[in-house]
C-alpha cells in the first residue's frame, strides 16, 4: 500500500510546482504590462510616417493633410502651423503645432504618443465635465497657465495658454472644432 501513495505524492508535488511556476509567470507578465514594457504589443503598430517638409502654413486643411488626421482649429482666428516628424519610444510619430495669438494647439499621431504633450509644470484638475470639440478633456493648471488634453482614436491633442483667465480659456476651448 505504501508504494501506491508514493507516485501520487510525486504527481501532486509536480502539479503544485507547475501551478507555482504558472502563477509566477502571470505575475511577471502583469508587472511588465504595468511598467509599460509591453507598450509595443498593447498599442497598434504606428503607421509608417513618410518624410515631411516641416514648412510653415496658415492653411488648416493643408496642415491636417500633412498631419494625417483632423486637427483642432479655431475658425476665424489667424493661425501659423507646421507638421513635423519626431520620435517617441523609438518610433517615428507625426506632430502638428498650431500657433495662435496667446495659445498653442499641439497634436500627435498616433495617439499612443500622447505623453509628448504633457506639461510637467501643470497639475491635473479633477473636473469631469469638460469637453473640446465634443471630446472628453482633462484640464491642467498652474497659476494663469492652463492646458486641456483630449484625444480621438488616432491622435492626441493639447490646448495650452501660458496666461489666460479660466473663463476666457474655457470659452476659447468651446469654439474649437476638428478640421476635416
Amino acid at each position: 500500500m505504501a508504494k501506491n501513495k508514493r507516485p501520487r505524492r510525486i504527481l501532486r508535488g509536480l502539479m503544485y510546482l507547475v501551478s507555482l511556476l504558472v502563477a509566477a509567470a502571470l505575475c511577471y507578465v502583469g508587472v511588465l504590462m504595468l511598467t509599460g514594457h509591453f507598450d509595443g504589443l498593447s498599442q497598434p503598430e504606428a503607421a509608417t510616417v513618410s518624410p515631411l517638409d516641416a514648412g510653415q502654413t496658415t492653411n488648416v486643411s493643408a496642415l491636417a493633410s500633412a498631419f494625417g488626421a483632423p486637427v483642432p482649429c479655431l475658425p476665424g482666428y489667424a493661425m501659423q502651423g507646421q507638421a513635423l516628424n519626431t520620435l517617441y519610444n523609438g518610433r517615428t510619430v507625426r506632430k502638428a503645432i498650431l500657433q495662435y495669438d496667446g495659445f498653442t494647439i499641439t497634436c500627435v499621431q498616433p495617439a499612443f504618443a500622447s505623453p509628448l504633450l504633457l506639461n510637467s509644470r501643470l497639475s491635473l484638475s479633477m473636473e469631469t465635465d469638460l469637453t473640446v470639440a465634443g471630446l472628453p478633456a482633462a484640464l491642467a493648471e498652474n497659476g494663469a497657465a492652463r492646458c486641456l488634453y483630449f484625444s480621438t482614436d488616432t491622435a492626441a491633442y493639447s490646448l495650452y495658454a501660458p496666461s489666460a483667465g479660466r473663463d476666457t480659456f474655457l470659452a476659447l476651448a468651446a469654439k474649437i472644432t476638428l478640421s476635416e
